[in-house]
């Protein structure tokens, strides 16, 4: 069941911050493989901070911005600390990583929703990502999480959507396989082995929308 708890903690320079906790108390295979807690902070001049927890079974990364080319600008980009109105007073927010899970599912939000169009649209801008990927302490949360330190990724699959459109095209899936110690690309009922690079090339009409990364030991 869905719990809603609240506790009292210090947060960035010493501030008091209310935590309210929402993620799901029953563990599952599914949550121990993927499950994290993202720690949101809302804060205001003279007030208390405000925190939530939210549990995820992805990360979803937003890749709109004209600076977002690479998976670490969309990683930083959704931890950075924003500047927002509420009730017309000026305060801050910032999301932050509470847990990690040992699987690492990161969603490239490649289908907006066009205001002018009024439909959803695909973003095709390339996003480049590396085999290995470090997530850094700046990330972290500094109140309540169990993180110590850099915390270190490898890829280990990718899903890549096809076609020009939300309401066409396919998926395909790219994986690797440790015990023949290579790639492999499943395409319809079209299965081939790849090179190490494969999985990183950009190739015209194919987008990376989930990226998997195994956490290392």
């Amino acid at each position: 069941a869905v719990v809603s708890t609240q506790s009292g903690h210090y947060g960035r320079e010493n501030k008091i911050q209310v935590t309210r906790n929402t993620s799901n108390n029953e563990k599952s295979p599914v949550s121990e493989l993927f499950g994290g807690i993202t720690r949101s902070v809302v804060s205001k001049a003279g007030a208390k901070e405000s925190a939530t927890l939210q549990p995820f079974l992805s990360l979803q990364l937003d890749i709109q911005d004209p600076g977002v080319t690479h998976v670490n600008h969309a990683l930083a980009h959704f931890t950075h600390r924003e500047q927002i109105y509420i009730n017309d007073t000026k305060c801050y927010r910032q999301e932050t990583l509470e847990r990690l899970p040992p699987v690492l599912i990161l969603h490239l939000k490649r289908f907006i929703f066009d205001d002018a169009a009024k439909s959803c649209q695909k973003l095709h801008k390339e996003i480049d990502f590396d085999i290995n990927l470090v997530i850094d302490k700046s990330m972290m949360s500094t109140v309540g999480s169990t993180l110590v330190g850099e915390q270190r990724y490898r890829l280990f699959g990718v899903v890549y959507h096809h076609g020009a459109h939300t309401t066409g095209g396919h998926y395909s899936a790219m994986v690797y396989h440790p015990y023949i110690q290579c790639w492999i690309n499943a395409d319809d009922d079209t299965v081939t082995h790849q090179d190490d690079t494969a999985p990183l090339k950009h190739i015209a009409g194919r987008s990376s929308y989930l990226l998997f990364y195994q956490r290392e030991s």
